[in-house]
């Protein structure tokens, strides 16, 4: 059951979703998909929502089905030199869900930033960001990241 359970903090969504007969509509013209009830209704936001991260669930377990299991730890020290990895950081954070921010450059000459967070409910991955910059690209945003934190270090 986890921290919290699903079925008592989306009751209201799940009964909508349970309690009627949902179709998905696709418009070849618009190339625009609703999904809309037996009477023409469309779903609500709430239940959109919940139902958009369930999704977003069942695609992680089938992907992690069909091509395993994702990672859900920091780096390791081999990996870091098998894959000559550089400049190494590691950021966790710590909240109800494992969240860890990874910085680096790599043998393939691009700077990588990878944050991503792990649930203990479901012991699945959440993306959150991923950053792959080219030289050209990190030489661009490294002078606003400079003036970021010397500007934060003068508020000091």
């Amino acid at each position: 059951m986890g921290q919290y359970s699903k079925g008592i903090l989306f009751k209201k969504q799940i009964n909508e979703l349970m309690t009627r007969d949902w179709r998905i509509v696709f418009n070849p013209e618009t190339e625009n998909t609703i999904i809309i009830d037996e009477h023409g209704t469309e779903i609500s936001n709430s239940a959109l929502g919940f139902v958009g991260s369930e999704i977003n669930d069942y695609i992680n377990r089938r992907e992690e089905e069909t091509l395993g299991e994702k990672r859900k730890k920091p780096l390791d020290e081999f990996t870091i030199k098998r894959q000559g990895i550089e400049d190494y950081v590691l950021i966790e954070g710590i909240t109800s869900m494992k969240s860890i921010l990874e910085v680096y450059h790599d043998k393939n000459e691009m700077f990588i930033m990878e944050k991503f967070a792990v649930s203990p409910t479901n012991n699945l991955r959440y993306d959150e960001y991923n950053a792959y910059l080219t030289l050209e690209q990190a030489e661009k945003v490294l002078h606003s990241l400079q003036s970021f934190v010397d500007k934060k270090r003068r508020e000091e």
